[in-house]
């Protein structure tokens, strides 16, 4: 479980915040990760690879176009090791994996203070009667499992979190 009170914006400008699972002794994905689509199947995503369009290789927007929406998991294979690690979480949240070498990354929260002409025409600046960010508290589930012994739990997960 993660509990963020508040994202500080002193400097008047917006920040991301995010959850990462790294991890190492050679786990290798090969830039490919799943993602769920609506709880129901996992979707093969591949870093700077859409085929729906030609990725341009001169795109200064690798992080935003390599993210995507999670309802409930998140995956990485190391096909070599037959090893499979799944972060499962109680809320849909943005996400990537191999951004960074073998890691996960969810966003947990976010505050803008000005629109940043990318979607809908809005900040994102949610506060409390206060007037502070509000307060976002997350629960993260870690499956990590041998593919050739045994099964993923994300979808007995998934129906326990329901």
């Amino acid at each position: 479980e993660v509990e963020l009170v508040d994202i500080p914006l002193k400097e008047n400008y917006g920040k991301d915040v995010t959850v990462n699972w790294k991890f190492f002794d050679g786990f290798e994905a090969n830039r490919t990760f799943w993602t769920d689509s609506n709880g129901l199947d996992m979707q093969e995503r591949r870093i700077n690879y859409n085929p729906s369009y030609p990725w341009n290789k001169q795109d200064k927007q690798n992080i935003s176009s390599n993210y995507y929406p999670i309802d409930s998991a998140i995956a990485m294979r190391d096909m070599s090791k037959g090893i499979q690690v799944t972060v499962m979480n109680d809320r849909a949240q943005g996400g990537s994996a191999e951004l960074e070498k073998s890691t996960i990354e969810l966003m947990q929260h976010r505050r803008m203070l000005q629109d940043d002409n990318r979607g809908p025409k809005e900040i994102l600046n949610e506060t409390d009667a206060q007037g502070n960010g509000i307060k976002v508290t997350a629960k993260y589930w870690l499956h990590i499992f041998d593919m050739e012994q045994g099964s993923s739990k994300q979808r007995e997960q998934q129906v326990l979190v329901q």
